[in-house]
């Protein structure tokens, strides 16, 4: 995965599980989120520090490259005669490829007021 911090400041926690991204409370399957064209997928923090992919103050941008297809023969047996096609193949998720750029965290999150 290649990590690209945006700022300065804390940024939010992550680890990297095969395909599976855990980006402080949101688990992101980088494999389920893959389509043929790339993929942006921003994320946001709250008044109260966590991370959801609504908001107004950006956390994380994940972008996930296309999948990759490769392509295969196939034998099949038609009216008694083989028959050999080539079909493409989706490719497992590389996370190698998939880059996430990391935003500095607010300073002080949202605290309820003092109540007198």
């Amino acid at each position: 995965m290649n990590i690209m911090h945006m700022n300065e400041g804390a940024k939010a926690a992550f680890e990297l599980d095969d395909c599976t991204l855990i980006l402080g409370n949101l688990l992101i399957d980088l494999g389920e989120e893959q389509e043929d064209t790339e993929r942006v997928l921003s994320v946001f923090t709250d008044g109260d520090g966590q991370l959801s992919f609504e908001g107004d103050v950006y956390a994380a941008v994940i972008i996930i490259p296309p999948r990759r297809y490769a392509d295969e023969e196939i034998t099949e047996t038609v009216g008694g005669e083989e028959v050999t096609q080539t079909v493409s193949v989706p490719q497992p998720c590389q996370a190698e490829a998939v880059t996430l750029q990391l935003w500095a965290l607010p300073e002080n999150p949202a605290t309820p007021e003092d109540e007198e």
